[in-house]
Parts: C-alpha cells; structure tokens; sequence
C-alpha cells in the first residue's frame, strides 16, 4: 500500500516512452489482441491531451478542432472534376487532411485522392471539402475522408501518431 505522496504511476516522460514502444510494436503489427487494445487506449489518451492543449492555444469563444490533427507533410494526388494534381498535406488526421491550392473550391465538392503515407504506403478513395481559408494567394483547403476503410484509418492513425510522438520530449 503506498503512503502519503507515493504513487505507482510512471512518470510522464517514462509514459511517453512506453508509447513510443507500443507505437513501433503496433506498426509491426507485433501486439498481441490485449496489448492492441490497450495501445489504442493509451494513443486515445494522448490524442484527448493534445486536443485540450490546442483549445487552451484557441480563440476565445472558438469551437476548437474535435480530432487530433498533426502538421505532417505528405505526399497527396488529387482529382479534382477530372484534372490531377499533386501537392503535399499541411496536416493530417484520421478524419482527413488539409493542403494549399492555388484556386478556391466549394464546400461539398468530392475529390478522389491518392496519399502517400510512408514509402510504399498509399491509400486512396474519396474525400470532401469541408472547409476553405485564404491564405493569402493559396487557399488551405480542408478534406474529410468518406467511408474510409478499417485497415487505411488505422495507416492513418500510425502516420498521425508517428508525428504527435516525434513531437514530444520525453525528458521535459
């Protein structure tokens, strides 16, 4: 039994690197049923936990982002009504992604899209444009995946969270 001011749980430097741990496990498809579940758990937490930091960073009175998005420059093709075009994602999140285009588009529209995950990983399928902002002469665009399969939202779950935990340092 602890007593007064001890604890048995690690600390947040020491959880960060266990994450890491199960991350890579689970990118090797190596964790058994039980250490999956306990892995999406613990992603699941950090997610909540980054996703209340960015609220705090918010505007006043502002909505805030309901999913964890990471800035993470990928590879991405587009077909916009017929014309192909590549460029490369802003952010990314298991709902979708956002890029930089010349040209405004309207909310709603469906795009097909091929996205280059790592080397070698690429999922594709169709997405719609949810939002739009001038940023200047480009616009950002954002993306919300449609119907997603299981297998490619876990890739872009791993891809999500290989950036959020390249950006935390354990050590403070």
């Amino acid at each position: 039994m602890a007593t007064s001011g001890e604890t048995d749980w690690m600390s947040l430097g020491e959880w960060v690197v266990a994450l890491r741990d199960l991350h890579q496990q689970a990118r090797r498809g190596a964790l058994p049923a039980d250490e999956l579940k306990r892995y999406h758990e613990e992603r699941e937490t950090l997610a909540k936990a980054i996703l209340a930091a960015q609220r705090l960073r918010a505007a006043p009175g502002g909505k805030g982002r309901q999913a964890l998005r990471v800035a993470r420059e990928l590879p991405v093709e587009l077909t916009i009504e017929g014309a192909a075009s590549k460029t490369n994602t802003l952010d990314i999140g298991v709902g979708g992604f956002a890029v930089l285009i010349a040209a405004p588009m309207r909310a709603g529209l469906h795009v097909a899209y091929k996205l280059e995950l790592e080397p070698g990983s690429v999922i594709e399928g169709k997405a719609r444009v949810v939002s739009l902002q001038r940023k200047g002469k480009p616009y950002r665009v954002a993306f919300r995946f449609d119907e997603l399969p299981q297998p490619d939202a876990e890739k872009v779950g791993l891809a999500v969270f290989d950036a959020a935990l390249a950006g935390i340092d354990p050590k403070g």
